[in-house]
């Protein structure tokens, strides 16, 4: 088998068309063309074509990741749950992700602290719901445990007079206590907090 043509792509820019003996044959991104050295004339077999077929697939995996970071932060975990979807089996998942890491583009330790800052920074959010929040979004591993220490500053009893302060009148003590335990605030906290605003009334 003999390449015979070679050009861009119309529909995306990154790949390069390869015809084999006169016709279409397949496309692959222009990282794996420059790195495979096609050229017009090239003798292949079918183990090349399958070579840079899968290097092709890699290099799409690679710019999905790419295109979906630039519109937002997403977790390794995340990142992997969303290749899995597209039925890319997890070992290439795996490089793909580490390969987007060692390129700079994905930081799990950096968003972590970024988000829990941000949830921190609402102020509507009980400890457990922090936690919750983020054990959500993140694996759960020892950095959850930075969590736990950096939630000891959290004010939690002025995020709850702020919330409690805000439900509006009439509202009986019962159905804000409810309320707010279901967001994991402690009874006890409640309590003190309704009777300081009732005090102030």
């Amino acid at each position: 088998m003999k390449i015979t043509k070679i050009e861009r792509a119309k529909k995306n820019k990154f790949k390069i068309n390869i015809f084999i003996d006169g016709e279409f044959s397949f496309s692959v991104y222009e990282d794996v063309f420059l790195k495979m050295k096609f050229r017009s004339g090239m003798e292949i077999d079918s183990d090349f074509i399958e070579t840079a077929k899968k290097e092709s697939e890699f290099e799409h995996g690679k710019h999905y990741l790419l295109n979906i970071l630039s519109r937002k932060n997403y977790t390794e975990k995340e990142l992997m749950a969303k290749l899995l979807t597209r039925n890319i089996d997890k070992k290439t998942a795996t490089a793909l992700i580490e390969k987007i890491r060692k390129m700079g583009f994905l930081d799990d330790e950096k968003y972590m602290k970024d988000y829990f800052e941000y949830l921190k920074g609402c102020e509507k959010y009980s400890k457990l719901e922090i936690l919750y929040k983020m054990k959500t979004k993140f694996s759960d591993n020892e950095n959850l445990k930075m969590f736990e220490e950096m939630l000891r500053d959290y004010d939690e009893k002025a995020v709850l007079l702020k919330l409690t302060g805000k439900i509006k009148q009439p509202a009986d003590a019962k159905s804000v206590t409810a309320k707010m335990a279901r967001k994991g605030f402690r009874y006890e906290d409640i309590s003190n907090v309704l009777r300081t605003i009732k005090k102030e009334e």
